[in-house]
């Protein structure tokens, strides 16, 4: 019913979906952020069999900027390019992957020279709202931001980690063309524990350090060096998000990206 409302109420605001292909980037010192760009789904097709296959990236920064773009060719179906990003404004963000092979898994990997981890991307859309809903958004969110609180259209659940031996940081990603307030509380043992009001630009990002949202000292009967929460997101507008894993060095040691359902 939910679902239907909502297919309901794009229509009547004229927001329009256009398919996407993203994935999610994040540089640090020492640390390399990579693609993995093959047309795996081209060998299974004899009509797609022969290159080259063309594809455009487009590397947005924190902030929504179109930072940098890179074009990709593969020659054949079997051909497979490591494609190193380049910094941006934030540290990180996402990027969107548009040509002749978008329908297959694509990944990003990071690695500080020794280890690696990778993830893959997600096809599915961005948003695009018109002006007049633009506005009409606006005045809403604003009206709701003074009471701390968002226009609850998106909600994503998601547990976490806390703690000093094993935290989690959550890559939120604006998937649409207009400001995202999105709403993050974490929940412990059914109480909310700490929350904050965030304020995505239009294709922009936010690392979220879930630490920051509560006193883990407080978790009263939970391990020290652990804690498993419930985090709670609710956007304006539409948004998914990436498990950025950390362990004791937190941002300045190795990291993980985690594609989460």
């Amino acid at each position: 019913m939910t679902g239907s409302l909502r297919s309901l109420a794009r229509r009547l605001l004229g927001v329009a979906r256009h398919p996407t292909y993203y994935l999610p980037w994040i540089i640090r010192p020492g640390l390399e952020c990579a693609l993995v760009l093959s047309n795996v789904e081209a060998r299974f097709k004899p009509e797609y069999a022969s290159g080259p296959f063309r594809a455009s990236v487009v590397q947005y920064d924190a902030q929504g900027a179109a930072a940098h773009v890179y074009a990709v060719s593969l020659q054949t179906s079997t051909d497979a390019v490591e494609l190193p990003l380049k910094p941006a404004a934030g540290g990180w963000g996402f990027v969107t992957v548009t040509g002749d092979f978008t329908q297959s898994d694509l990944y990003v990997t990071l690695s500080d020279g020794r280890d690696y981890t990778a993830t893959h991307g997600r096809g599915e859309f961005v948003e695009e709202y018109p002006p007049v809903t633009r506005l009409l958004l606006a005045a809403a969110r604003g009206a709701a931001s003074l009471v701390g609180r968002t226009v609850p259209v998106f909600t994503r659940n998601q547990y976490v980690f806390v703690g000093p031996g094993s935290r989690s940081h959550v890559l939120l990603m604006n998937l649409s063309n207009v400001t995202n307030s999105i709403r993050a509380v974490l929940d412990a043992d059914g109480r909310a524990a700490g929350s904050r009001l965030l304020r995505l630009p239009p294709m922009g990002s936010h690392l979220l350090d879930v630490a920051t949202l509560v006193d883990v000292a407080s978790l009263a009967g939970r391990p020290s060096d652990s804690a498993a929460l419930r985090l709670r997101l609710e956007g304006n507008a539409w948004f998914n998000l990436y498990l950025v894993g950390a362990g004791p060095l937190d941002l300045a040691g190795p990291l993980s990206l985690m594609h989460v359902k």
